[in-house]
């Protein structure tokens, strides 16, 4: 298993990859693909654990979105 900090690595590089690959050239194409990853994955959390965990995995993030905005990590 990975360490938090190797998880968190390659999931930045798997989504940098899919966005290579799909060759996106705006940001509209970007929210998409990575929208549809969202779904993709709140969807296998479904499969495997149940729609309750899933909405909860969603609502769970959304929430660390609204808390910790990009922006301010990037000022850090």
């Amino acid at each position: 298993m990975l360490t938090p900090k190797q998880a968190d690595a390659a999931a930045e590089q798997a989504i940098a990859d899919y966005a290579a690959a799909l060759s996106l050239s705006s940001h509209t194409e970007v929210r998409q693909a990575l929208e549809m990853l969202i779904s993709k994955a709140a969807r296998g959390i479904e499969k495997y654990c149940g729609a309750e965990v899933a909405v909860d995995v969603l609502t769970r993030t959304s929430g660390h979105l609204m808390r910790n905005p990009m922006a301010q990590q990037q000022k850090q």
